[in-house]
């Protein structure tokens, strides 16, 4: 008969329930990880949505831009407008300022911010992908010179389409 106490015989061990057990929460884990990874997918769209104020509250409404490191992007219109110089290389602020307003002059993005600026309760929602971190002092600077305030929204560098309300 077998007894747990016989120093002969190996006695009953858990360890192959336990190791199926672990390859078993291992699988899961993968499975959950890819379907919300799926079901994020590469094209979607990320939608951003203006707060709602009571109306009591001074009313502010945002100016929504994105950011790349080379590029600005007015949402919704979706108008672009690049930088070809490295904003990092130019050697002082004042030169780098003189170039973004020469860049952004006449497009309806200067036009946006310019309006930005002028108006109260206006302020800058600035996305901003990683590729943009290097060149935010200056882009920052920039809009601050305006007197415009910047909320920055750091985001994911492959979103493709962003929606804005």
């Amino acid at each position: 008969m077998a007894n747990l106490s016989d120093q002969g015989e190996g006695g009953v061990s858990l360890e192959p329930m336990l190791n199926i057990l672990t390859c078993t929460l291992g699988v899961l884990v993968f499975v959950v990880a890819t379907v919300s990874t799926v079901s994020f997918g590469t094209d979607k769209a990320v939608e951003f949505v203006a707060p709602e104020f009571p109306d009591e509250l001074q009313r502010v409404t945002p100016t929504w831009i994105e950011w790349n490191g080379s590029e600005m992007v007015l949402y919704p219109e979706g108008e672009a407008v690049g930088f070809e110089r490295d904003l990092r290389a130019i050697p002082t602020f004042d030169a780098t300022y003189d170039y973004m307003f020469e860049r952004l002059a006449g497009t309806r993005l200067g036009a946006a911010l310019a309006n930005a600026s002028l108006e109260a309760g206006r302020y800058v929602i600035l996305f901003v992908r990683p590729s943009g971190f290097r060149t935010l002092t200056e882009v920052r600077g920039y809009l601050q010179l305006l007197g415009i305030d910047v909320v920055e929204v750091p985001i994911e560098q492959d979103w493709q389409r962003i929606r804005v309300q």
